[in-house]
């Protein structure tokens, strides 16, 4: 059976040069799929869990590192 695991992105907290959407697509790079986005700007992203432990999807911090 298929195991996920979950993440929640605030897109509210996108640094002001970078798009909700670029953002997303990093994390899809990263194996993440988007699941949905609630009502309150929240993306919700799966994955599937991998034998090695994996990291989690581009934060803010890690976004303004790039």
């Amino acid at each position: 059976m298929t195991q996920w695991e979950y993440a929640k992105v605030d897109l509210n907290n996108v640094p002001s040069n970078t798009r909700d959407l670029d953002l997303l697509n990093d994390a899809g790079k990263e194996g993440w799929e988007l699941v949905t986005v609630t009502v309150n700007n929240f993306a919700v992203l799966k994955r599937e869990v991998s034998p090695a432990p994996s990291a989690k999807p581009a934060t803010r911090a890690s976004m303004r590192a790039k």
